[in-house]
């Protein structure tokens, strides 16, 4: 996300008490999804983030396979970059996620969402700056937002809000969204699918430059099983998966086929006994 918000879109160790691990949280939310705006509550003591998934070739003697969904790969690409629309300055934009392929560097997106024009990059780097003065995000060439979460401790995972302001000496209005509107944007623009009776949302995006400079020719998948605080992300290569080629990836003990198809689509499936 990538995503992931990814999809925007690497849990925080945290072994300190409950008021530390309640400023670590964030991050660790953040990473649970392409959208990641989620504000503080206690960390998992197992990161959401997961090692990369390294698929094996599917043994046809591990079962037979129901298809549990299909999906086209073009109309699914970086749709993490749409989580949510706007007016930012004097125009409206879609706000979303990306990040490297390595899953270090994580990103805001503005898309103009009026006319076409070029995807802005903005870096978050330290992701525990959400959680205190904000990150501020240049959005153009005229204009910077200060984005900010501040946590609803009855509620926070779909309480808590996230804060959009233009800094000072900056014309715009500002914005109020809560986290749960934002999940709910994380998961009506994944593909969902369901496999060994959990619910997973897959993004699929574009990968950003090493150096942060614009989009690479690389692609990424974002698994997601959004599930409070034993929330889980799978990041996956596209190249990981050889066309046509049937391949299982373990997803927290759930086992699932996939097959990026040459004809542009990926295909899930688990293997049924």
């Amino acid at each position: 996300m990538r995503h992931a918000a990814l999809l925007l879109l690497v849990a925080l160790p945290v072994s300190a008490g409950p008021h530390e691990a309640a400023r670590a949280s964030g991050a660790a939310a953040f990473r649970a999804a392409p959208a990641a705006f989620v504000a503080p509550e206690p960390v998992p003591a197992e990161p959401v983030l997961q090692p990369a998934l390294v698929p094996s070739p599917f043994a046809p003697r591990a079962g037979r396979v129901r298809v549990a969904g299909r999906v086209a790969l073009a109309a699914q690409l970086d749709k993490q970059r749409a989580l949510i629309a706007r007016q930012l300055g004097a125009r409206p934009w879609d706000v979303g996620v990306a990040s490297d392929a390595g899953l270090r560097a994580y990103y805001l997106t503005f898309t103009p969402a009026s006319q076409p024009g070029p995807v802005t990059l903005a870096p978050l780097g330290d992701l525990n700056r959400l959680r205190g003065d904000g990150v501020n995000a240049r959005v153009d060439s005229a204009t910077v937002y200060n984005f900010k979460v501040s946590a609803n401790i009855f509620s926070p995972t779909r309480g808590s809000t996230l804060h959009m302001r233009p800094v000072a000496g900056v014309s715009g209005p500002s914005h109020q969204t809560k986290t749960g509107v934002v999940l709910d944007a994380v998961k009506a623009r994944a593909f969902v699918f369901r496999a060994g009776g959990k619910e997973f949302w897959l993004h699929y995006g574009t990968d950003v430059k090493a150096d942060g400079t614009g989009f690479a020719d690389t692609r990424s998948f974002l698994i997601i099983h959004e599930n409070g605080l034993s929330s889980k992300a799978w990041p996956l290569a596209e190249s990981a998966l050889a066309p046509d080629a049937a391949a299982t990836v373990d997803l927290g003990g759930t086992r699932v086929v996939l097959t990026r198809t040459s004809g542009g689509e990926l295909v899930v499936a688990e293997t049924v006994r």
